[in-house]
């Protein structure tokens, strides 16, 4: 491993005014492309919206790397129409272990499926197993009491002397949180238990602090450990659910207490190292949450996430491979290149607004780049990621017209070229994300759009 100094960091010297900057690792652009160009022609990205495919795209325009195309398991086409597949084509998905859709669409095609072993994907996904994870890398964690699933004593047996609070958290969680709960009592955490009787959970002491996710790539020889980000999680204005996720920002060193993003790097290397010795390959992210300057794991998400989208722009910056292909080639190759770039950190955030009471949907404003205009989105030319421009965003349709939702329900992402929110816990929306969030809103209700 190697490490580079990325172009654009300002320094008082050069007259150019200072840039955050952090250490990023992956595999240099030009020597990527040319490593995916030698395996394969085609990339099929599975998901029911396209903004992370999109994201990638930007690295491999004018014609660079594999053909990339998204499609959606629920319209199973893409904006240029179905087609024949490359002759070697993969399929890439966004959670490829929740539940069957990715393999049974890529069967379908003939296509293989890259995504990381069944078996450790399930591990590592696992609230309660991956506790052996953390353990075996010598991680720390919340402090945390395991309750079995029957005959089980009163809430007030669970719960340690001096704990203000407690999240409670199943084995099984889902996409969108619903398998995390908190308890600010004893009542409240008796509730949990009778709502999930029958099933082992861990009860750990509530943190508060803020959250943060770090994104990271296990290949055969190295742990490539990229971006790192504030993550949102259960803000009123978005969710009703406590454990919900609502966005990411995307962080610098300087942003933290001293020592803490390193140590998050350290921490992400570790995990993937001991995914790696249990047959993983891939993308994965890991979610943690700071005390003071310690960063306490809280879980692995063996798949790719939200904020793969933004983390891919850092990688643009740094002249690194976006995730998506660095994932392919963690699958299909035993080893990969890697170096270790000191580069800016864009300004980036992300909002994720919930449904927020089962309902149906008619019209929702389409996925694409806007502005604001009297307090309304207003369809502009489109633009990527890495281009948006400050004052706009680009809206991301999670849910088709006419859909019916439930409550919780993720129904549209808000990216912005801005902070989204304050690093504290609870944060709070700034100004700009705050007006976007009414205005997509407004649209849900036919208000406006």
């Amino acid at each position: 491993m190697r490490i580079s100094q990325a172009a654009g960091g300002g320094t008082a010297e050069s007259g150019l005014p200072p840039q955050r900057l952090a250490k990023i690792d992956g595999t240099s652009l030009d020597e990527g492309i040319g490593m995916l160009e030698a395996v394969v022609d085609e990339i099929h990205w599975l998901d029911r919206s396209p903004f992370l495919a999109a994201s990638a795209r930007y690295s491999f325009r004018d014609g660079r790397g594999p053909g990339l195309r998204a499609f959606s398991p629920r319209s199973n086409s893409e904006g240029d129409g179905l087609g024949i597949a490359a002759a070697r084509a993969v399929c890439v998905a966004f959670a490829p272990e929740h539940g069957p859709t990715a393999g049974e669409w890529a069967a379908a095609r003939a296509l293989p499926l890259l995504a990381p072993d069944p078996a450790a994907s399930a591990f590592a996904a696992d609230k309660l197993d991956v506790l052996a994870v953390f353990a075996e890398a010598d991680i720390e964690t919340p402090e945390f009491v395991r309750v079995p699933p029957n005959d089980r004593a009163t809430a007030r047996h669970y719960w340690p002397d001096g704990w203000e609070a407690v999240v409670v958290q199943r084995r099984e969680n889902n996409l969108i949180g619903r398998g995390t709960r908190f308890a600010r009592n004893h009542d409240e955490l008796q509730e949990c238990l009778d709502a999930w009787a029958g099933r082992e959970l861990r009860v750990g002491r509530y943190v508060d602090g803020p959250s943060m996710t770090v994104t990271a790539c296990v290949a055969g020889n190295a742990t490539i450990v990229s971006a790192m980000s504030h993550q949102l999680v259960g803000i009123p204005d978005l969710t009703t659910a406590w454990g919900a996720h609502c966005g990411n920002q995307l962080v610098a060193p300087t942003d933290l207490p001293d020592g803490v993003f390193e140590a998050i790097r350290t921490t992400a290397t570790r995990v993937g190292d001991q995914l790696r010795r249990r047959g993983y390959r891939g993308v994965f992210g890991l979610d943690l949450v700071l005390e003071r300057n310690r960063p306490l794991a809280i879980e692995i998400n063996p798949r790719f996430q939200t904020v793969v989208s933004l983390v891919q722009a850092a990688e643009q910056r740094a002249d690194l491979l976006p995730c998506l292909g660095l994932h392919v080639l963690a699958c299909l190759l035993p080893e990969l290149p890697v170096q270790t770039v000191v580069a800016p950190v864009p300004t980036l955030g992300q909002l994720v607004v919930h449904a927020d009471r089962n309902r149906q949907f008619g019209v929702l404003p389409e996925s694409g780049t806007y502005r604001l205009e009297h307090d309304a989105p207003v369809l502009e030319e489109s633009r990527c990621l890495a281009d948006l421009a400050a004052g706009h965003a680009l809206l991301w349709a999670q849910v088709q017209p006419g859909a019916e939702v439930n409550e919780g329900d993720e129904l549209i992402l808000i990216q912005l070229a801005e902070a989204v929110a304050t690093l504290q816990t609870p944060p709070r929306l700034t100004a700009a994300a705050s007006d976007w969030v009414r205005a997509v809103s407004a649209c849900f209700e036919g208000s406006s759009c």
